[in-house]
C-alpha cells in the first residue's frame, strides 16, 4: 500500500472534521458558506447579506387589499481574519501521519475553533433585547426564571421547539441544583448530577449545553433617579429622554431597559403580551446634565403595520428602568455579569468565505462546505534550508443576529 503524506489538503480535511466537534455556541446556530467569493476571494470588510422572512398583515373581508412587499436583510460584515501557523517536516509528512494529527492538527482546530465561537457569542449576545437574571447574581437560582424566559420567547412569536441553551458553567451548576429536587425521570436526575448540566429536554428547552467561552458583559453606571421619555410620539431607533442623575449615567451598549406602559407584541398575530417590552441599548452612551437626547435601542418602537415589534408608542413622561439596578430605581455599578444564550439557532448566523490564495511560491488548499458551514485555508511552503513545511491555517468569519427576538439572555 503507498504511503499516505501529510498534504495540506489532507491536513485540512483532518482540521475542519474536528473544528465541526468542537464548537458549542456555534455548532447550535445557522452557519452560512458564502460561495460568492469563489473566484476573487474574500478580505475582512467585505459583507454578505441575510435575508429575513416576509411579515404580513391579515385583512379581514371581501375586498382585496394588497399590501407592500418588504424584503429585509440583515448585513453581515466579514469582522475577522483569524489563523495559526506551524511547521512539520518532510520525514513526519511521511511516516508520522499520527503524531501530525495528534501534535499539529487536533490542537489548532481546538484553538481555532473555541477562537470563533468566543467571536460569535460576543459578536451577537448584545443585540438580544430580552433577558432574565441579575448582572452580578451569579444566575438565576430557579426553575421559574427560565421558564418565564420562555415566557418571553413565546410572547414574540418564537417557535416552541428546537430551543437551545448555552450556558455560564456556573448558571449550569445553579440551575442543575435547583432542579434536583423536582419530579422528574430518575435518568434525568441522574444525567444532572453526573454531568453537572441538563442533558435533555426540560423546562420548556430541547438542549443544554455550558460554555466557558460566553461572554462576560460589564454593564455600565446609573445613579438612582427617575428617568422619562421626553416628548410624545416619538418611534423608531432613538429616544430623547430626561431625569437622568446629571453626569452620572453612563449606559453600556448592551444594557437593558424597559418603558413603563410599552408592551411586546406576538409578530405573528400583533397581539399585546400584556407585559414590558425589553430594550437593549446599542451604542455607549452617557447624559449631558442629566439629558440623553438620542438614547440608541433596539427592536426599534414601530406600533403598526407589518413590522410592528411593541403595541404602544411611549407616553411624554412615561418612566425608564434601567435592568439591574438594584434595587429597582436604585443604583447600577460597572458589573462584571457572565452571559448565557436561549435561542433557536434562526436567531444567529455565522458566515465565512473564501479568502484569497497566494500564489508566490507556495501550495494553497481550501476545504469548504455548504454543509458545515465552514471555509478554512491552508497554505504551506517548503523550506529547502531545513527541510521543514512551515504551514498556516486561516479563517474569514463574520456573525450576527438576524433574528435577535427569538433569543434571551441569562445573566449572571
Amino acid at each position: 500500500m503507498a504511503n499516505t503524506i501529510a498534504t495540506p489538503t489532507w491536513t485540512l480535511k483532518e482540521t475542519t472534521r474536528q473544528f465541526t466537534n468542537e464548537v458549542t455556541f456555534v455548532r447550535n446556530i445557522t452557519r452560512t458558506y458564502d460561495d460568492s467569493f469563489v473566484q476573487a476571494g474574500a478580505k475582512v470588510g467585505d459583507t454578505v447579506r441575510a435575508r429575513l422572512p416576509q411579515r404580513f398583515v391579515v385583512t379581514h373581508g371581501q375586498a382585496l387589499q394588497v399590501q407592500n412587499l418588504f424584503d429585509a436583510t440583515v448585513p453581515i460584515s466579514l469582522q475577522d481574519q483569524m489563523n495559526i501557523a506551524f511547521s512539520y517536516s518532510s520525514a513526519q509528512a511521511t511516516t508520522d501521519l499520527d503524531s501530525i494529527r495528534s501534535r499539529y492538527t487536533q490542537p489548532a482546530a481546538e484553538h481555532l475553533a473555541n477562537a470563533v465561537d468566543v467571536f460569535a457569542f460576543n459578536a451577537v449576545y448584545r443585540d438580544v433585547y430580552q433577558s432574565i437574571g441579575t448582572p452580578g447574581a451569579g444566575g438565576p437560582s430557579t426553575t421559574l426564571a427560565y421558564l418565564q424566559g420562555g415566557v418571553k420567547l413565546t410572547d414574540i412569536g418564537t417557535p416552541l421547539s428546537g430551543r437551545k441553551a448555552c450556558l455560564d458553567q456556573y448558571q449550569m451548576a445553579v440551575l442543575a441544583n435547583a432542579a434536583s429536587t423536582l419530579f422528574n425521570p430518575s435518568g434525568t436526575i441522574s444525567e444532572a448530577y453526573t454531568k453537572g448540566q441538563f442533558g435533555r429536554e426540560q423546562l420548556g428547552v430541547s438542549e443544554w449545553y455550558q460554555d466557558a467561552n460566553r461572554p462576560l458583559h460589564v454593564t455600565g453606571t446609573f445613579t438612582a433617579s427617575t428617568p422619562v421619555i421626553n416628548g410624545a410620539n416619538q418611534t423608531g431607533s432613538s429616544l430623547i429622554t430626561n431625569g437622568w442623575a446629571s453626569g452620572a449615567t453612563s449606559l453600556k451598549k448592551g444594557d437593558l431597559f424597559t418603558i413603563a406602559g410599552v408592551n411586546s407584541i406576538n409578530r405573528l398575530s400583533y397581539q399585546s403580551s400584556g407585559r414590558l417590552q425589553q430594550f437593549t441599548i446599542t451604542a455607549d452612551t452617557v447624559d449631558v446634565t442629566g439629558d440623553i437626547a438620542a438614547l440608541p435601542i433596539s427592536p426599534p418602537i414601530i406600533v403598526s403595520g407589518a413590522l410592528a415589534t411593541v403595541d404602544a408608542i411611549p407616553a411624554s413622561g412615561a418612566a425608564i428602568t434601567v435592568w439591574g439596578a438594584n434595587p429597582v430605581g436604585g443604583v447600577l455599578a460597572t458589573t462584571n455579569s457572565p452571559t448565557g444564550l436561549v435561542f433557536i439557532p434562526d436567531a444567529f448566523a455565522l458566515v465565512t468565505a473564501d479568502l484569497m490564495k497566494p500564489t508566490a511560491g507556495v501550495e494553497t488548499s481550501v476545504v469548504r462546505s455548504k454543509a458545515w458551514g465552514v471555509a478554512i485555508r491552508m497554505v504551506e511552503q517548503y523550506q529547502i534550508g531545513t527541510d521543514a513545511n512551515p504551514s498556516r491555517l486561516d479563517m474569514l468569519v463574520g456573525s450576527a443576529a438576524p433574528r435577535p427576538e427569538f433569543a434571551y439572555r441569562v445573566q449572571g
